[in-house]
């Protein structure tokens, strides 16, 4: 895995903006991490960086059990995976609080045309070990997903928001030429982050500090692993699936990204917002017809053209 020293660039925010509540926090949490920065530190990696476990639904763990289940160590952990199917194969990300098992509804089609399916809880999701989790532990599983190692031949990627960012990282990082479907990418995801951290009153010496940790322990950068920066570094063909309505992921940053490269393609849905995305037959088949299974998507697109 690629080894790195910190280049995240320090960031501050003009605290006078802050409504009242966040004020309150942001000198709350100045004090407390200065008199007790370890368990300031470890309550914050609590409230940012550990995720939601959804429980399974019937018809879930029913799908689950179709599946041949296997695990792997990534970094100490032990991540649940589950395949579906034979053949050449095709890796699914799953979003943060998400579950490997939101890909069901492409795993049908995959098997049908004689591929298989590889989904996976991230760590600290779903059945995978952790309390925690990270853009930088996601990337970490794609990759060990894609050694050669584990004897997967491995044609394509689909990833959801944060898996889909991972997914970036892990292709830019591998230097390989796999085609993938990026659905509700946060390809700005650096900013996201920042401004969440911002809108609830954390201070940036705080965050700076934390995000620090998991760069030196990981061997990435936040700044310089910024989904948008990779982009321009894959050399297989990408497209980009976004919702204007999407309510998590801003969908301007895809159509502006995606218009200026040129191996990007942009499908721009309606009403789908950020997770019914995951479901819609019309998005299921254009990302296999992307991945050259099944039939391609009936409308010819180029670079930035929405459809």
């Amino acid at each position: 895995m690629t080894q790195s020293t910190s280049n995240t660039a320090r960031y501050s925010t003009n605290v006078r903006v802050f409504k009242p509540r966040q004020w309150m926090t942001y000198w709350l949490l100045r004090l407390l991490w200065a008199l007790f920065p370890k368990a300031t530190g470890e309550w914050i990696r609590k409230r940012f960086f550990r995720p939601l476990r959804p429980p399974l639904t019937e018809g879930d763990q029913a799908f689950l059990d179709q599946a041949r289940a296997f695990q792997i160590q990534v970094h100490g952990r032990r991540i649940q995976a589950w395949q579906w199917g034979h053949g050449p194969a095709v890796i699914m990300a799953h979003g943060w609080n998400g579950r490997g098992i939101q890909f069901r509804h492409f795993i049908a089609p995959l098997v049908q045309a004689g591929y298989s399916a590889i989904a996976f809880d991230g760590p600290g999701h779903g059945a995978s070990d952790g309390q925690t989790s990270s853009y930088f532990e996601f990337t970490e599983v794609v990759r060990a997903l894609l050694n050669p190692r584990l004897g997967l031949d491995i044609r394509g990627l689909i990833g959801h928001s944060f898996g889909a960012a991972a997914m970036v990282n892990s292709l830019a990082h591998e230097q390989l030429n796999l085609p993938a479907a990026l659905l509700a990418p946060p390809l700005k995801l650096r900013e996201l982050l920042l401004a969440t951290f911002n809108r609830y009153g954390i201070p940036p010496a705080i965050y700076n500090a934390l995000i620090g940790e998991y760069e030196a322990r990981f061997g990435y950068s936040l700044l310089r692993d910024n989904p948008h920066r990779h982009l321009q570094d894959l050399q297989a063909q990408i497209l980009v699936v976004h919702d204007p309505e999407d309510p998590v992921v801003a969908y301007q940053d895809s159509r502006t990204l995606c218009r200026r490269y040129p191996h990007t393609t942009l499908l721009t849905t309606e009403g789908l917002g950020h997770k019914r995305i995951l479901q819609d037959p019309a998005v299921i088949a254009a990302c296999l017809g992307h991945l050259g299974i099944g039939a391609a998507p009936k409308t010819a697109v180029s670079a930035g053209t929405a459809f």
